[in-house]
């Protein structure tokens, strides 16, 4: 054998070697983020009103019950799973909200556990950011991302569900026996959601809207499925679900929850996810909120 064709096979043999471990440390999913700092205190409740359409009527029965619990601000973590450029990539993610009005999350992809990329995503004050930091770092604003952030917001809304029912902004139209619009502030105008609900639980099982992807021009059908729910404190929830973009042919995106505390203070980390949504250009890199 020609020393060429042996330093050919063991390039290549190299090269494989690097390839797989490049694909092994991404199965590998990060930590989960250690439990919030403050606890879930005492929750207040209010009647579940009773003039809802039939389906939502029954689904806010069946996750909350007659008196629903009044939720001000909510923190929910866990990991992900984010197909990019048709491979799949761990996260782990902790989300800050003040329902219906403001959210934030923090993401990191990582590698063998190790952050690679990290990612900031809100709508704070009716402006929405998407910011990622790593080898390129990448930062977009805009109406449309405006647009995508509000649905966003309100869909991850169901994490804290009374809100759907005790924000005065907020309307339910009936659509049949198991589907029904959501219809919900943005800026000064609405923008809605169809959900859909399960004829024999009763449970939502998917939103879905036309929702701007980045800065693209045209809106593009998205859906939410909520794959499995649990109770954490009072409020049944999903605890794993899977996000689609319709002309990908399958979710882009699958969602695990793992703590949520209710009714305590998120208002440092929204102040800064606002001031780095307004700081774009500079070139300070952001601590973990964690």
């Amino acid at each position: 054998m020609s020393l060429i064709f042996r330093v050919i096979i063991a390039s290549f043999c190299i090269l494989m070697i690097l390839v797989t471990i490049g694909f092994v440390g991404f199965q590998v999913m990060p930590k989960g983020y250690p439990p919030h700092r403050e606890k879930t205190p005492y929750l207040q409740t209010v009647e579940l009103p009773s003039n809802l359409p039939e389906p939502v009527y029954r689904h806010f029965a069946a996750t909350l019950g007659s008196q629903i619990p009044e939720i001000e601000s909510a923190v929910v973590s866990g990991r992900a799973r984010f197909r990019i450029s048709g491979l799949w990539m761990p996260v782990r993610f902790k989300a800050y909200y003040i329902p219906g009005k403001d959210f934030y999350r923090y993401m990191e992809i990582t590698w063998f556990g190790i952050p690679l990329f990290k990612g900031h995503d809100s709508y704070i004050g009716e402006e929405g950011s998407l910011r990622i930091e790593g080898v390129l770092s990448v930062s977009e604003r805009g109406d449309r991302i405006n647009q995508g952030q509000n649905l966003a917001m309100w869909a991850e809304a169901v994490f804290m569900p009374s809100v759907f029912v005790t924000d005065p902004r907020v309307r339910w139209e009936a659509v049949n026996d198991t589907t029904a619009r959501l219809v919900v502030p943005f800026g000064g105008h609405v923008d809605n959601l169809l959900v859909e609900f399960d004829p024999q639980t009763g449970l939502m099982t998917q939103m879905s809207a036309q929702r701007y992807r980045d800065n693209e021009e045209m809106k593009t059908p998205w859906r939410i499925e909520f794959q499995k729910w649990d109770t954490l404190h009072s409020a049944r929830v999903p605890v794993q679900s899977a996000l689609t973009w319709e002309d990908e042919g399958g979710p882009w995106a699958f969602f695990t929850i793992e703590s949520v505390e209710y009714n305590v203070d998120v208002s440092e980390e929204i102040a800064t996810a606002e001031a780095l949504s307004q700081d774009d250009d500079s070139n300070r890199n952001p601590e973990s909120p964690v």
